[in-house]
C-alpha cells in the first residue's frame, strides 16, 4: 500500500529543528556567538574591501607592494570565509529559512562587488615580466607567498584583461543560479510522500530514508520506495534537465572565456591534474564493469529472483544481518580505529564527535546528503541526515540509532 498524500504525513513525522535536542545539533558558536557578531564582520568587509583600489596600477611595482596586496587580500579572505561558512552551514540545516536565504544572498551580492573592484589584481600580477618575476620570488618580503605565487603564475594564459575579469565577476552569481535552483527544488519543494512498511507502520519517504527502504527484506517495500521516489523526480524532469543544461553551459562559457580547450581541462588545470589521469580513472571504472555484472548475477541467484532491479542491489545477501549502531557507538569505533595516529589527533577528534561538530538527524528542509565543511577559524563541521524514524525509535530506548 502506498499513501500518496504528499507533504501531509511527512510534515507530521519529519521533525523540525526545534524538535531536535541541542546536543544533537552542531554548535556554530566557534564561528560566531550570535548573528549580531556575524553582521559586524559583514559590515567590516563592506567598509574594508574598497581599499583594494588603492593598489590599482601599482601591484607590480615592487615585491614589497605585491606582498602588501597579498596580505590585504588574505585578511579580507579570512573574514569572508568565516561569514560565508556560518551562513552556508545555517542554510544547509534549513534551506527554507528566509533569514538564512537572505544572508547567503547578501553575501553573494557582496562577493560580486568585491570581485568587480578587485578585478585588476590578477591581470597586474600576470603582467609582471619574467625577469622581474624571478627577482620577486627571491625577495624576502614574498618568501611566505612563493608556493601561492607559483600557482598564480600557472594561470597566466587564462587570466584576462581587467575589463574582462570585471565582467566575469559581475556575472558569476547569475551563472551559478542553476545550483541554487536545484538545491531549493530537491531539498525544499520536492515531496516524496509516505510508505507503509512491512511491519505496518507509516513512515516518511525522503532523500534520507530512501536508502533505508532499499535494505528491507520485503521486495514489495523496496520496489514501492524506488518507484515512488523516482516518480517525484520524473515529475520535475524538465526543470532538473534545464538546471543541468545551464550548469553545462556555464562550465563551457567559463572555459571558452578563459581560453581553455575544454571545460574538462578548465576544471583540472587549477589543481595541475593532467587530463590523462581523469581518462585513466574512467578506463578503470569501465574495466571493472564485467566483475560487477558477475556480482549482480550472483546477487540475483542468492536472492532467488527472476530479474535483478536497481532496488535489489542494496539489501543484504545474508538474512541474519540486521545491525543497529547508535551514533555514540559509531563515534567510539571511529576514535578507536584512529588511535595509531596518536593522542593529540584522537583527543581533538573525540572532543568534536562527542561534542557538537556534528548535526546528526534529519529535519525538515535540511540539505540532502552529508558533508564535512571546515574553515581556518572553525572545526570541520559534519552534516548528517540520520533517518528520523530510527531516531524516534531510539529515543524510546534512550539510544540514538543510525
Amino acid at each position: 500500500m502506498i499513501k500518496m498524500e504528499k507533504g501531509i504525513a511527512e510534515e507530521q513525522k519529519t521533525p523540525t529543528r526545534a524538535e531536535i535536542p541541542e546536543a544533537d545539533k552542531w554548535d556554530l558558536s566557534h564561528l560566531f556567538s550570535d548573528v549580531r557578531k556575524w553582521s559586524e564582520d559583514v559590515a567590516w568587509i563592506t567598509r574594508t574591501y574598497p581599499k583594494i583600489a588603492n593598489w590599482k596600477g601599482h601591484v607590480g611595482e615592487s615585491a614589497k607592494t605585491l606582498a602588501e596586496v597579498l596580505e590585504f587580500e588574505k585578511e579580507l579572505d579570512l573574514k569572508i570565509e568565516r561569514v560565508y561558512h556560518f551562513a552556508s552551514l545555517q542554510l544547509a540545516e534549513d534551506s527554507a529559512n528566509n533569514e538564512y536565504l537572505a544572508r547567503v544572498g547578501q553575501l553573494q551580492n557582496l562577493m560580486t562587488k568585491i570581485g568587480e573592484v578587485s578585478a585588476f589584481v590578477a591581470p597586474e600580477i600576470q603582467a609582471i615580466d619574467d625577469r622581474r618575476w624571478e627577482e620577486f620570488l627571491h625577495d624576502p618580503a614574498l618568501e611566505p607567498w612563493r608556493i601561492q605565487l607559483h600557482k598564480i603564475r600557472r594561470l597566466r594564459p587564462h587570466v584576462l584583461s581587467e575589463r574582462e575579469e570585471r565582467l566575469l565577476a559581475l556575472g558569476s552569481a547569475a551563472m551559478d543560479g542553476y545550483d541554487d535552483a536545484f538545491s531549493q527544488l530537491t531539498n525544499v519543494d520536492m515531496k516524496f510522500g509516505v510508505l507503509i512498511d512491512a511491519d505496518g507502520r507509516e513512515k516518511p519517504l525522503t532523500q534520507s530514508t530512501y536508502s533505508s527502504f532499499l535494505l528491507k527484506r520485503d521486495r514489495r517495500v523496496r520496489e514501492r520506495a524506488f518507484t515512488q521516489f523516482y516518480h517525484e523526480f520524473q515529475d520535475h524532469q524538465f526543470t532538473l534537465a534545464a538546471a543541468l543544461s545551464y550548469s553545462v553551459k556555464a562550465d563551457v562559457f567559463r572555459a571558452r572565456a578563459r581560453n581553455y580547450p575544454s571545460a574538462l581541462q578548465a576544471a583540472l588545470f587549477p589543481d595541475d591534474v593532467p587530463v590523462a589521469v581523469y581518462d585513466r580513472l574512467i578506463s578503470a571504472v569501465r574495466e571493472g564493469i564485467p566483475p560487477l555484472v558477475r556480482y549482480y548475477e550472483l546477487r540475483r541467484r542468492v536472492l532467488d529472483l527472476d530479474e535483478l532491479h536497481a532496488y535489489d542491489t542494496y539489501v543484504p545477501l545474508v538474512l541474519e544481518i540486521d545491525t543497529r549502531i547508535s551514533f555514540d557507538e559509531a563515534a567510539e569505533k571511529v576514535i578507536a580505529s584512529l588511535a595509531p595516529l596518536g593522542p593529540e589527533y584522537v583527543d581533538v577528534l573525540a572532543e568534536g564527535l562527542r561534542g557538537r561538530w556534528v548535526d546528526r538527524y534529519e529535519t525538515k528542509a535540511k540539505r540532502s546528503g552529508a558533508f564535512s565543511s571546515g574553515s581556518y577559524a572553525a572545526p570541520p563541521y559534519i552534516l548528517m541526515k540520520i533517518t528520523q524514524f530510527f531516531w524516534r525509535r531510539s529515543r524510546a530506548r534512550s539510544t540514538k540509532s543510525c
